[in-house]
């Protein structure tokens, strides 16, 4: 395996890790009402919500990152998910050995193209570059934890059912959470994770009223430099698949302040048969 498929196959056993942990924090309440599940199969990880049709929730990841995908292991989760009835769900298919093998299986059991991300790497080693804005970052803190949460809200559209989640989510230490403000305004938001010399890069969001003033970029510098305070040899992130018409901005940002592409992770979509 290279260097550069070594360090894929952590920030998949990362994002794995990350996810199981935010799926935890989802309150008893809503766990009781919304009958979420989540569970390792083969090498990746499912998550389901029976109560929604979210693709965001409804989803497999990391599968065939460590090579233990196979036709049994799809068609044990497509059961799982039909089981639930779950009518829609969707597999982010990650870098790895079976990737292509992996395709193949899905669309022969009709599963199609849905769009994809683009994962992006930084070398922690690079410098980080001065970000140019007028607004001020700070690390956010428990009085700010309901800003954090209203602009999440406002740019991901998270259902009011979810907000207690998106509160713990706030709330939870292995999350850091910076602020881009406009006066004493909270105007942006961007999170850090850091674990074993790895920092995951994502969370963020600007407020309409306040973009194109450099927000975005000042987070990601002010997250980049808490990576390198904890050591952290790699940085990653993970942005939308650009398409004609759709805006790019995170992207570039990312590019700008040092991160390079490394991968498109296509998405498959399942919608029964």
């Amino acid at each position: 395996m290279s260097g550069l498929g070594r360090v894929l196959r952590r920030v998949e056993a990362m994002s794995i890790r990350g996810t199981e942990h935010r799926w935890a924090l989802i309150p008893p309440e809503m766990a009781r009402q919304a009958r979420p599940q989540v569970a390792r199969v083969g090498d990746g990880l499912v998550t389901l919500m029976s109560g929604s049709d979210s693709l965001r929730l409804n989803r497999v990841i990391g599968l065939g990152h460590r090579g233990e995908a196979s036709e049994t292991v799809i068609d044990a989760i497509i059961g799982r998910y039909r089981s639930a009835r779950v009518k829609r769900f969707t597999v982010l298919l990650g870098p790895g050995p079976q990737a292509a093998e992996i395709e193949r299986w899905l669309v022969h059991r009709r599963f199609t193209r849905h769009g994809g991300y683009v994962l992006l790497l930084r070398d922690g080693r690079k410098p980080v570059m001065r970000a140019v804005t007028d607004l001020r970052v700070a690390r956010a803190g428990r009085s700010h934890r309901e800003a954090v949460v209203r602009i999440l809200g406002e740019a991901f559209a998270v259902p009011p059912g979810q907000r207690g989640w998106s509160l713990a989510t706030a709330a939870d230490p292995a999350y850091q959470h910076f602020l881009a403000f406009a006066g004493r305004m909270p105007a942006a938001v961007g999170a850090v994770r850091v674990e074993d010399g790895l920092a995951w890069l994502g969370g963020a969001a600007t407020r309409t009223r306040w973009r194109h003033r450099g927000a975005h970029g000042a987070l990601i510098a002010a997250r980049l430099r808490r990576a390198v305070r904890f050591g952290c040899r790699w940085a990653w992130s993970e942005t939308v698949e650009p398409t004609p018409g759709r805006p790019g901005g995170s992207r570039r940002n990312l590019l700008r302040f040092g991160f390079e592409q490394a991968c498109v992770k296509p998405i498959y979509l399942w919608s029964g048969e």
